[in-house]
């Protein structure tokens, strides 16, 4: 009885795994289908006062003068 109990858990783990594993393959395919489409790109003079949500920015360059030495 034990074995037949392992077996049928192991089956529906494997089961639940793969219906897992299928959402989230048409979910990312979803979300890509998405993100490729075509996007116009507005003119910077209307774009000016726009509210950014986040996303990537171009990385910032610091420099400075080293400190000076010590004494």
């Amino acid at each position: 009885m034990r074995g037949l109990i392992l077996l049928v858990a192991t089956i529906l783990t494997f089961g639940y795994g793969f219906a897992a594993q299928a959402a989230m393959t048409v979910d990312r395919a979803a979300t890509l289908r998405r993100l490729s489409a075509p996007v116009d790109t507005p003119s910077p003079a209307a774009d000016a006062n726009r509210v950014w949500y986040g996303g990537m920015l171009a990385p910032i360059t610091v420099e400075a003068p080293p400190p000076g030495k010590c004494t």
